[in-house]
């Protein structure tokens, strides 16, 4: 057993944690949920010993054991794996997981690869990860690169492992296999620490769930006993339907239409898009999703087909000409490619705006304060001054609402969102809702990938279903089935309306 006892943290005078409570036991899958800046990541960093707590205690199979550092927490058997994985891409699957193991060998000793492939796949069996050691990290599936970073924490005798929201970069077939992995782990009587957004998950998946909000314990119960609403209401103080909320908008005439589309992880795509309306783009990972989203932007090159957009044909070869044309995307992958992290919350909000406010070599700052204030009280950013705080700073939330401020602020016709609410807490995804329903309110529209299919079907008008590449299916609101939909996303059907 893993026990907190009245742990309570400030930092800069806030509480970030008062007076908090909870027990982990072996055997057990134990979800902590909450929003963004409610407590949890602290919680976990003071587990793993990156904070010490300011008063309270933690017990280790009933020894005090208040850790001072990372180091202490790791030989007692605690492994945080970050939502962002630690594996070493050039390298390959036998190298990565005993890299820990380098660390007291003697300098310019060899590695014998074939001894560590044959040990490696000893390791891999145990936990029935069916990967070849030898692949190089960059070759396999984000799943499986999840699943070897946690044997390869866990076969350094680990016994508590945390994971922070490990499905988010995952299809709902990925989460099952990975799923089932951690009901193993869970059969071996290992303390699995879960933090996911995603209620279903929770759902489906822990047998404890832990809420916190502004840094309070608000209970711990067993998740037979609890249902979405009552989760939801715990987290946040409100209903599940607030969640994704569908903004009623009229719709319009078709404006923009892909015809016998073909590039990299695409063919044949045909789909349209009419005004007002949000189309969603629905499959598992290699169904080509993204790759559409990116050939329409110019991101990745379309080998053949015709794009219409408000009655004109169009080619966009690089994203500059989409965006010229008020084609505007959000990218999946918001620290690699949504946001710029070094720089200032108000210059990630005029980034595509800079024509607009430079004047010469000069910025006019006047007019980078109008439009920087403009998006900030608009979308409800939380800044403490948008000049000084990075939006690194920022949460998950508030650095996806910068970069809409940024895409809106360049008055798009089309949005091209990419998992608009991945890794973000329930109140953050109802709002990026509200704003992307506002968008549509003026007139614009939406093609929208989400591997959430309940918000797919909370806010989506069609859904349009891709395997392997090609599209299988599109579902009118009316006629939304999760059943069908899943049997189309896996190949096992394929249905037109």
């Amino acid at each position: 057993m893993l026990e907190i006892k009245n742990v309570t943290k400030w930092f800069k005078g806030v509480h970030a944690l008062s007076d908090v409570s909870v027990a982990f036991n072996e055997g057990t899958i134990h979800g902590v949920v909450g929003e963004n800046g409610a407590g949890k990541s602290t919680l976990m960093k003071i587990i793993s010993g990156v904070y010490s707590a300011d008063s309270g205690e933690i017990y280790l199979n009933g020894e005090l054991c208040n850790f001072q550092s990372p180091r202490e927490a790791y030989d007692r058997g605690i492994r945080f794996v970050h939502q962002e994985l630690s594996l070493i891409e050039s390298l390959s699957v036998a190298e990565n997981l005993y890299i820990h193991r380098f660390r007291n060998q003697k300098v310019l000793k060899l590695a014998r690869r074939k001894q560590l492939c044959e040990e490696a796949k000893a390791i891999l069996d145990f936990w029935k990860i069916d990967v070849d050691p030898a692949k190089k990290v960059s070759d396999i599936s984000i799943s499986m690169r999840q699943m070897v970073e946690i044997a390869r924490e866990l076969s350094t005798e680990g016994k508590i492992i945390i994971l922070d929201e490990p499905t988010s970069s995952l299809t709902e077939n990925e989460i099952e296999k990975f799923f089932e992995f951690l009901r193993d782990l869970r059969s071996k009587n290992y303390i699995v620490i879960f933090i996911s957004h995603r209620i279903n998950e929770i759902l489906n998946l822990v047998d404890r769930i832990t809420v916190l909000r502004d840094g309070e314990l608000i209970g711990t119960r067993d998740t037979e006993e609890m249902n979405p609403d009552e989760i939801v209401h715990m987290i946040a103080n409100k209903q599940l339907s607030e969640l994704f909320p569908k903004s009623l908008v009229p719709i319009g005439d078709t404006v923009f239409e892909v015809e016998n589309m073909t590039g990299p992880g695409c063919e044949d795509i045909n789909f349209s898009v009419r005004k007002g309306e949000i189309l969603g783009l629905a499959g598992l990972v290699g169904a080509g999703r993204s790759e559409t989203l990116k050939t329409i932007f110019g991101l990745i090159p379309k080998a053949s087909g015709r794009i219409t957009f408000n009655g004109k044909e169009i080619d966009v070869q690089r994203p500059d000409q989409a965006i010229s044309l008020d084609i505007m995307m959000l990218s999946e992958n918001r620290g690699a490619e949504g946001i710029f992290p070094l720089l200032n919350i108000a210059k990630n909000t005029i980034m595509l705006r800079l024509k607009d406010v430079c004047k010469l070599i000069f910025l006019n700052k006047k007019l980078i304060d109008r439009r920087t204030r403009e998006g900030v009280d608009s979308l409800g950013i939380v800044t403490f001054d948008p000049y000084r705080q990075l939006i690194s700073q920022l949460s998950g939330g508030n650095q996806q609402k910068v970069i809409f401020a940024r895409l809106l602020g360049a008055y798009p016709k089309l949005l091209l969102l990419d998992e608009p609410t991945r890794g973000i807490d329930v109140n953050n995804k109802s709002e990026i809702h509200k704003i992307i329903g506002r968008f549509l309110e003026q007139g614009g529209s939406v093609v929208m990938v989400s591997s959430e299919l309940d918000e797919i079907f909370g806010v989506c008008d069609r859904v349009f279903v891709l395997f392997e590449g090609k599209q299988v299916a599109l579902f009118d609101r009316d006629s939304f089935d999760k059943e069908e939909v899943l049997r189309c996303m896996m190949g096992v059907q394929s249905r037109t309306s």
